[in-house]
C-alpha cells in the first residue's frame, strides 16, 4: 500500500501484475462474480431503481476518468497526460457513449455499448498491460474498475432491460466510432502517442503475437480479423434466436 499513489517511474521493478498470473486470474474471477451479482440485483429493481443504478455507473465512469487527470497532475507529468489520457482510447470513448446511452435511452448508443464497448472492455481486462503497477495501486484499481463498469453497463441493457442487439445496427456503431479512430490516428502521427494501439503494439498484450506474425503495421490486419470474430460471437446467438422466433433470452423474469 505504500506505493498506492506512485507513478510508473517511481515504482521498483518486479511489482507489476503479469497477464494471466494467479493474481490477474483472481481479479477476473472476482470481477465476473461482481458483475453477475449486480445484474441479479438490477433485475429485481423498479424502473426508477434501474435508472438510478445506471446513472450511478455513468457517474462513476466519468469520475474515474477525471481521477486519472488529477492523479497524473499530482504524481505524473504533462507528457503522460497528453500521450495517454486524452479521450481517444476506446475505453474513454465507450464511457462517453455509455453515459449518453443512459441519459438519452438511445437505442443506437446502447448498440455501441454492446457491439464496441463490451468486447473492448473484455479484451482490456484480459490484457491489462499495466507494466510495473501492482495490484494495490491507484492506476491498477482505476483501470480494473473502469473496464468492469464498461462491461457491466451493456450487460444491464441486455439482461436487465431486455435490449436486443441487432447486427443491422452494428454498422451505425462503426460509423459512430470512426471519427474517434481517425482523430486518434491523426494525433498519433503528430505527437507520437499510441491511442487505440494504432501506432505500435504494447508489451504484455496479445498484440505482441500479432506483431510477431505480421509485423507493424501488419498486426492491424490480425486486430481487424479478431474484431470480426468477436462480432460473430456476440451477434450470432441473437440472430439465431430471432430467426427461430424464440423468446428473448434477455427479458427479465
Amino acid at each position: 500500500m505504500s506505493n498506492f499513489w506512485d507513478f510508473e517511474s517511481d515504482l521498483p521493478s518486479g511489482f507489476g501484475v503479469d497477464t494471466f498470473s494467479s493474481t490477474h486470474i483472481g481479479v477476473l474471477v472476482l470481477s465476473a462474480i461482481i458483475i453477475f451479482w449486480i445484474i441479479q440485483i438490477y433485475r429485481k429493481q423498479t424502473d426508477f431503481g434501474r435508472l438510478s443504478i445506471k446513472r450511478t455507473i455513468s457517474a462513476l465512469l466519468i469520475m474515474l476518468y477525471f481521477s486519472r487527470w488529477i492523479w497524473s497532475a499530482v504524481f505524473g507529468d504533462f507528457s503522460f497526460f497528453v500521450s495517454t489520457l486524452l479521450p481517444l482510447h476506446l475505453c474513454s470513448v465507450s464511457a462517453i457513449m455509455g453515459t449518453a446511452a443512459v441519459f438519452t435511452n438511445n437505442r443506437q448508443l446502447k448498440e455501441f455499448s454492446y457491439g464496441i464497448a463490451l468486447p473492448g472492455g473484455l479484451v482490456a481486462m484480459a490484457n491489462p498491460n499495466l507494466g510495473p503497477y501492482p495490484l494495490f495501486s491507484f492506476f491498477f484499481v482505476e483501470y480494473i474498475l473502469t473496464h468492469l463498469l464498461l462491461v457491466l453497463l451493456p450487460l444491464l441493457f441486455v439482461f436487465g432491460d431486455g435490449f436486443r442487439p441487432d447486427i443491422k445496427s452494428l454498422l451505425h456503431s462503426i460509423w459512430l466510432a470512426a471519427p474517434f479512430v481517425v482523430t486518434a490516428f491523426w494525433v498519433n502521427q503528430i505527437i507520437g502517442s499510441n491511442y487505440m494501439f494504432l501506432n505500435h503494439v504494447e508489451e504484455g498484450t496479445v498484440l505482441v503475437l500479432f506483431d510477431k506474425w505480421l509485423g507493424t503495421p501488419g498486426y492491424l490486419i490480425a486486430v481487424f480479423g479478431s474484431i470480426i470474430i468477436a462480432w460473430f460471437i456476440f451477434y450470432a446467438p441473437w440472430e439465431i434466436f430471432k430467426r427461430r422466433n424464440l423468446s428473448d433470452p434477455s427479458r427479465p423474469k
